[in-house]
Parts: structure tokens; sequence; C-alpha cells
């Protein structure tokens, strides 16, 4: 009668549901409190076991040459993997984040900040659009692409080994300015508006300095925000989605840096 678990199975379970643990660690809509601990738990056990068993992965390890040390550096190095791989999805809602924050600045909206066990101190437009990147991001199929990804990391990246390419560090440290890059082309119709509001009210100050232009301009500032953001939605989604398939790309262009 064959063993449920064989040692050779524990020992590459183990690695897979480092790889897994990883990505859970540093994914942004799986790191929040969105979900549950009980469910992520779950979530990660139960996908190692279904990566395990579909893809017939098989680890180099061999029990009788065990060694705790070695098996410890490879579970660092699937960690590193996945947090990896979580970091740069991170980069591109921080984008999303990055833009809400410009056009809050821009609207006055820096002191309207709210708690949300959630995500933390954030502005009410930060929430906004890191719901928009999640909502846009399962409505694209972008998330088959991530998900079908990560499966293929496994064939890619095989698991038992410590060696990793490391031209996947400068990879990533060369698409830290595409956040900047990224936020601007979301919030720049909106800032170009809200900056032109500022400049026409700064002439009013200096051609009527009889008006108040601080207690006209804030609440005009708030108006011309939002009705700009209400009357822009198209465009802001259909930005939103150029971001996100550029994050496609990236995603599949880190994973095959990473196998080289």
């Amino acid at each position: 009668m064959n063993p449920l678990i064989t040692p050779e199975l524990a020992i590459t379970f183990g690695l897979v549901l480092s790889r897994i643990i990883g990505i859970f660690l540093s994914f942004p809509l799986l790191n929040t409190g969105l979900i549950p601990v009980n469910i992520r738990i779950l979530l990660v056990v139960s996908l190692s076991f279904y990566i395990l068993k579909i893809f017939d992965i098989s680890s180099s390890i061999n029990p009788e040459n065990f060694s705790l040390f070695f098996y410890f550096l490879l579970i660092l190095k699937e960690l590193l993997i996945g947090f990896l791989l979580g970091l740069l999805v991170n980069l591109f809602v921080s984008a999303f984040s990055y833009a809400a924050e410009l056009i809050s600045y821009f609207m006055g909206f820096t002191i309207v900040n709210l708690f949300d066990p959630t995500f933390g101190q954030i502005s009410v437009l930060d929430r906004f659009f890191i719901l928009l990147f999640y909502l846009l991001f399962f409505i694209t199929g972008a998330y088959q692409i991530v998900i079908g990804s990560l499966f293929m990391t496994f064939k890619i990246i095989p698991i038992g080994y410590l060696e990793l390419n490391t031209k996947v560090f400068p990879y990533l440290l060369e698409k830290l300015p595409i956040l900047f890059y990224l936020a601007f082309k979301i919030a720049f119709p909106f800032v170009l508006i809200l900056l032109i509001i500022n400049v026409a009210l700064a002439l009013i100050n200096r051609l009527i300095p009889q008006i108040n232009v601080f207690i006209v301009g804030l609440p005009m500032q708030i108006f011309v925000g939002l009705a700009s953001l209400a009357i822009g939605t198209s465009l802001i989604i259909y930005l939103s989605v150029s971001v996100i398939d550029r994050l496609s790309e990236e995603y599949i262009r880190a994973i095959t840096i990473m196998g080289k």
C-alpha cells in the first residue's frame, strides 16, 4: 500500500507552499483585510496542493541526502520568487494610489482622510482608485494572466535548485520609475483642469484683491474636481485598462527573465 504522503512529497509541498506564501505576502489584494486570515490560509494550502498534483511537480532533493540548511535556503529562494512577483503587481497598484494623491492635492482633498482597517490612513480618492484597480483587474481578465503565469513559474523556474537569474533585480529597479509615469498618465487630464482653475483664481486675486479667493476657491476646486471625475469616468477607465495591460506584459516579462 502506497503511503498518502511520502518524504519526497512533503519536501516538494513545502517548497511549493513557500512560493505561494511569498506571493500572498506581497500581492496587493491578498495581503489586505478584505480577505480574512483563515480564508487566506485555506487558499494558500489548497492552491499549493492543486499545483502540486495537477502539474506533477517533483523536487530534485533526495531525502536520503537531505540537509536542513540547504532546505532552508531553498525555502528562502521560493519566498523571494513569490515576493518579487507580488511586488511587481503592487507597483502598478501604487501607480493608481499616487494618481489619486495627485488629484487630491490639487482638489484640496489631502485633508479629507479616513482610517480604513483594510488600507490604513488614506484619502477618499485613494480608496476609490484602489478599488477601481481591483474591479478592472477582474473585469479585463488580467487575473487569469497573473494566475496562469504563476502556475507556469513552476515549469520555468523549477523548485529544488538554488540558482536564480539575478537579472530580475535590475529589471525591477528599472521599472520603479514607471510608477510615477503611469500615475501621471492617469491623473494628467484632471490635474491640468485643476491647475487651470488655480491659475485663474490666482489672476483674480491679483486683479480683484477685494474678493476672498480662499473662501471661493476651495469649494470651487472641489466642485470642479468632482465634476471632472464624474464626466471623465470613461477616460479614467480607458487609461486604467491600458495600465493593467502593461501590468500583464511586465509580469510575464519578469517571469521570463527569472527563468533564463
